[in-house]
């Protein structure tokens, strides 16, 4: 401390031992001394390892289901007979084939129809019409599922019937899987069409959109009849 009247310094005491003078500290000394930084190993380690978030519970379920997807896919599409005698622990995964054909079907007919009623909202435009004729997505996603939802319905009711009563008695459940399954070729078929058409390839991407339709079902139920039939026939042939 330094004495204000003569200039005295000393450590400690609250009056001047020279003059006698009233001794004043300095309150930026005392406010430094206060402030204890934080140690820069402590810093550097807060930077190097952040608070530890839980990951998101849902979104590694869905990371798990996509990887055995793409697994069940792979190996279905190359030999989707195999099915057929390996049916248990894949009704989710038949599912998802029919959803993913039944998705890119509806946005192969989308594009079909945008290529279609374009020339005709130009044409109405031109005479100062403002409503588009095209309806939205959505809606033809709904109409393109819900007739899809129906056929595969069927198909595969009727594949059970005549396992009931001609074949092997399977139950409902196995029948979907292996419908589903045998599906992974048409949905192979009905992407390669939706990217024909992005290209505007329509002629070829409409023919192999067809030839999915057909393969989906007509050729797979009356495949999948024909082995059930093989596998054990009574007597209503």
């Amino acid at each position: 401390m330094k004495c204000p009247n003569c200039q005295h310094e000393q450590d400690t005491g609250k009056f001047c031992g020279k003059c006698g003078a009233g001794l004043v500290t300095n309150p930026n000394m005392e406010s430094q001394a206060t402030v204890t930084p934080e140690p820069a190993a402590y810093q550097a380690a807060a930077a190097v390892n952040p608070a530890h978030t839980e990951p998101n519970q849902h979104v590694e379920k869905v990371k798990v289901q996509s990887k055995q997807y793409w697994n069940y896919f792979l190996r279905y599409f190359k030999q989707p007979g195999l099915i057929i005698d390996q049916s248990a622990d894949q009704f989710v995964n038949a599912l998802i084939t029919m959803g993913i054909f039944a998705l890119f079907f509806s946005l192969a007919i989308y594009k079909n129809l945008s290529v279609a009623l374009s020339p005709m909202d130009e044409f109405g435009g031109f005479f100062g019409g403002s409503q588009s004729l095209m309806p939205s997505f959505f809606s033809v996603l709904f109409g393109t599922v819900l007739t899809l939802g129906l056929l595969f319905a069927l198909s595969a009711a009727c594949i059970y019937a005549v396992s009931k009563f001609a074949g092997p008695d399977e139950s409902f459940k196995s029948i979907v899987i292996s419908f589903g399954t045998l599906m992974i070729p048409s949905v192979a078929l009905v992407v390669l069409a939706y990217a024909l058409l992005l290209i505007s390839s329509m002629t070829y991407g409409n023919l192999v959109l067809i030839i999915s339709l057909g393969l989906a079902v007509s050729v797979m139920p009356l495949y999948l009849v024909t082995v059930l039939l093989k596998k054990a026939s009574k007597t209503v042939d």
